[in-house]
């Protein structure tokens, strides 16, 4: 399986990818790292690719300064989806996935972040992905933009503060605002890279948060590395039907 791993933000490729690069590369898979901060050109065709993942990062897709990109990237979203090749959004990807399609992505006015309580809708009971896992897993988020979710969209996760936290579009293409995918280490880098002596945090707060995010990992990471395997499991195989690989 050859996946295109589109990074709009500023994570590290495989070293960020967290579960999901775990899980890709058990199953014999390759992500294929598209970065922007780099230059490289998003891919004009799905050539080449059997799916494609849309990581997150600290951008807004509504940012003007990257307009540009952002719209180039809104078309590569629709050709894979329009080629049924299976698609996965996490945070910023799944804002990008619903800015694709149509639908709105704003700034929510607070930072939502650590571990969170949220609840499966009545549609995961058929999902591909959900199906049987925890009704209310606890994910965890780093993220201050919201989105709602593009017309046909179907609503898998929800959230108290943040609503919409994943979803289904179609058969094949997925976005999570949650980033299951994290380890203590990713969420570390995170923080110190974003949130530590940054001017426009409170710093107070973040030293709370990072005390009580210690704690919650001891406390959720087994059973947030549980749901990411199974998830990633069962994308996977998503992708290799559609590739036609058994």
């Amino acid at each position: 399986m050859d996946i295109l791993a589109i990074m709009a933000g500023g994570m590290e490729g495989d070293a960020e990818s967290g579960r999901i690069g775990e899980a890709v590369r058990a199953a014999g898979g390759t992500l294929q790292w598209c970065y922007r901060r780099f230059g490289d050109q998003l891919p004009a065709t799905t050539d080449g690719f059997d799916a494609l993942i849309v990581f997150g990062g600290e951008p807004s897709v509504y940012d003007p300064q990257l307009a540009d990109y952002f719209a180039e990237l809104d078309l590569v979203i629709r050709r894979f989806h329009g080629e049924g090749k299976p698609i996965l959004g996490s945070c910023l990807g799944s804002q990008a996935i619903a800015r694709a399609f149509g639908a709105e992505v704003r700034p929510q006015g607070f930072l939502e972040y650590g571990f969170t309580r949220l609840t499966r809708t009545i549609h995961c009971a058929t999902d591909p992905l959900l199906h049987s896992l925890a009704a209310y897993p606890v994910l965890f988020e780093m993220h201050s933009d919201t989105f709602d979710l593009p017309p046909g969209a179907v609503p898998l996760l929800e959230g108290d503060q943040v609503r919409n936290q994943a979803y289904r579009l179609g058969d094949s293409t997925w976005g999570f605002q949650c980033h299951f995918e994290v380890t203590a280490d990713i969420a570390a880098t995170w923080t110190q890279r974003e949130l530590i002596g940054n001017p426009n945090r409170d710093q107070a707060m973040v030293a709370a948060l990072v005390r009580q995010l210690e704690d919650d990992f001891v406390r959720f990471q087994q059973a947030q590395t549980e749901f990411a395997f199974t998830l990633m499991a069962r994308w996977l195989e998503q992708v290799k039907t559609a590739a036609g690989q058994s």
